[in-house]
């Protein structure tokens, strides 16, 4: 009996504790965002309540993408640094997905919604709206299995709508 209590506070201290971890990783990449925005001057970004920050560079015209519409885009990441993650600007087709079906990560899906078609945005997405505390893991060129984005990474995103296909209105 006195082994499975100590096995047990053992088991609620490491929970506490992991959460402790999360917490500080939180705190340590608000910091780096609040820092960002710093950097860039008058530019003003807005906070959602999810901690998406965006600045409408234009507004587009027509609709605005709701749940269930096909959205296209075309789209550059940066980390907060300004190095390019990833850009579809060289390809010959933009990306598309359906709005509010979880198939982008939930800053991109959130963002959208705030501009119309054609409209420029920037989002800046904190972990918890991009790859989250694991990250992204992937396959390099030989094949080894490896962290492609650390947990805690936020992001910078440019991002433009090419077209709205209206799903379910």
């Amino acid at each position: 009996m006195k082994l499975r209590l100590i096995a047990a506070a053992i088991l609620y201290a490491a929970i506490l504790g992991s959460c402790d971890v999360g917490k500080k990783y939180e705190r340590e990449e608000e910091i780096l965002i609040q820092n960002y925005l710093q950097s860039v001057g008058d530019t003003v970004y807005t906070r959602t309540p999810s901690g998406l920050y965006y600045h409408i560079i234009s507004e587009g015209s027509g609709m605005t993408p709701v749940n269930g519409d096909t959205v296209s885009i075309w789209y550059k990441a940066r980390f907060l640094s300004g190095q390019l993650f990833d850009t579809n600007f060289e390809q010959t087709t933009p990306y598309f997905f359906i709005v509010g079906a979880n198939s982008v990560i939930k800053g991109i899906d959130e963002g959208v919604r705030y501009i119309k078609n054609g409209g420029k945005i920037k989002l800046i997405t904190p972990s918890s709206l991009a790859y989250g505390a694991s990250g992204l893991y992937g396959y390099n060129a030989y094949g080894y299995y490896q962290v492609i984005v650390p947990g805690y990474t936020p992001f910078v995103w440019e991002i433009e709508i090419d077209s709205i296909r209206s799903g379910s209105r």
